[in-house]
């Protein structure tokens, strides 16, 4: 797996990044992401497929990984390990 950008906020994540909140819980797959008051209204996919909304603060810092999007067989561009 990457390396998580410790330095993230919900402000910047995207669908299709997988985050992890600190709380102890499973990284989860963002899905998707909207303004929802001084936050965020986020819908996320767990492991098991069910899907589950969160509102987050603005600036709620996060650990980001982008991997998902670069390893999908969906991705148009051909990625191999080095």
């Amino acid at each position: 797996m990457s390396q998580p950008n410790t330095e993230s906020r919900i402000d910047d994540v995207a669908p299709g990044d997988l985050i992890d909140l600190g709380t102890g819980e499973p990284a989860c797959k963002v899905v998707h992401k909207e303004p929802a008051g001084s936050g965020f209204l986020v819908t996320f996919e767990g492991d098991d497929g069910e899907t589950f909304q969160r509102e987050l603060p603005e600036g709620t810092p996060v650990r980001r990984s982008l991997e998902s999007k670069w390893e999908s067989t969906q991705s148009p561009t051909a990625h191999s390990e080095p």
